[in-house]
């Protein structure tokens, strides 16, 4: 029967998940799903705890039963990951699948069936529940939406086509990053499944907010300062709009203040395009919860750092300029 379901690549970025490979690679194994019409790409950046190893002994025993195994190794970020995949994909479609990810056994063939039925859906992508109790999140099924995960998210070959393939210079974040060019450029719909995935995690691995925040405003601000001419227009006018969200709070609390209410109320509105987005995903109070304990920190810290690296740099070639060069007479 395996006519009735199209060749599709996995492909899997992976680096030191020995803790939890041996579980994802039984749940390739499981998934209901013709493993002729599969084949499974492996990208592995040089784990150093045996990662490798276990994936190497499992395709020498598996790869027969599958279209095709491929176990390539190379220094690599997430989306330089992704994109080798994409380079040596076969099929009509992309199950990009993560290394610390279990879905439902029969989500695979769900989502096929959804993309056939229409063909306006451009990817389909799996919410997460998570395995540890520190992680609280409630997750969306069955909504469109502006950007999902790509822990286990289904991309049609004529999306990439048309996009390219995912931003080399972000470290995190290329999924959403991805998602949204595929709104701004094609007419694609993008949606989450009808059913989460677990996400498994180790106690250790949860990052700390602060920790967290820290990374946005270093590491991530540099990445998006040097890529900023290349991203989406909805990123952009993030960034602008958290730039400028605290001072319309300021100045809206100071117009109540001075018995202004009109205007306090006219620049509070500027609240909504931030806010709508979440709240239409979660709903009114998961939704503005959301927003508020994450979507305003994290882009506050994102946003202010971009636009610190920007005052350095031109602060920089400001001062070179100054600088007169010398000369030997």
């Amino acid at each position: 029967m395996t006519e009735h379901f199209p060749l599709l690549t996995i492909g899997m970025p992976v680096k030191n998940r020995a803790w939890c490979i041996r579980e994802t690679l039984k749940a390739i194994d499981d998934i209901d799903y013709p493993k002729r019409q599969l084949k499974i790409i492996f990208v592995d950046d040089y784990s150093t705890d045996g990662t490798f190893e276990i994936l190497k002994e499992w395709k020498t025993r598996r790869e027969d039963l599958y279209h095709g195994i491929m176990l390539v190794q190379k220094r690599t970020n997430i989306p330089q990951a992704r994109n080798v995949c994409i380079e040596n994909m076969e099929g009509d479609f992309m199950l990009f699948w993560d290394s610390d990810v279990i879905p439902p056994r029969d989500l695979l063939k769900e989502m096929i069936s959804i993309m056939r039925k229409d063909p306006a859906v451009g990817i389909i992508g799996a919410d997460y529940v998570y395995g540890t109790s520190s992680v609280t999140h409630r997750p969306v099924v069955n909504k469109e939406t502006h950007a999902t995960y790509m822990g286990f998210s289904l991309i049609r070959r004529e999306v990439l086509d048309t996009v390219g393939g995912f931003n080399e210079s972000l470290s995190v974040g290329e999924d959403t990053e991805f998602c949204i060019r595929v709104v701004e450029k094609t007419r694609y719909k993008i949606i989450w499944s009808p059913r989460p995935v677990l996400h498994l995690k180790k106690q250790e691995d949860v990052i700390g907010t602060f920790v967290w925040l820290k990374y946005n405003f270093n590491v991530r601000a540099e990445e998006y300062y040097r890529s900023f001419k290349d991203l989406p227009r909805l990123l952009k006018a993030r960034i602008l709009y958290y730039i400028g969200l605290p001072w319309v709070i300021v100045i809206s609390f100071v117009s109540f203040l001075i018995n202004m209410p009109i205007l306090a109320s006219i620049l509070l509105m500027c609240l909504v395009p931030g806010v709508w987005p979440v709240v239409k995903q979660k709903g009114l109070k998961d939704g503005i919860m959301t927003w508020l304990k994450f979507n305003v920190p994290t882009g506050l810290a994102l946003s202010y750092g971009v636009l610190r690296v920007a005052i350095k740099k031109i602060s920089t070639r400001w001062r070179t300029r100054k600088i007169p060069s010398l000369t030997l007479s």
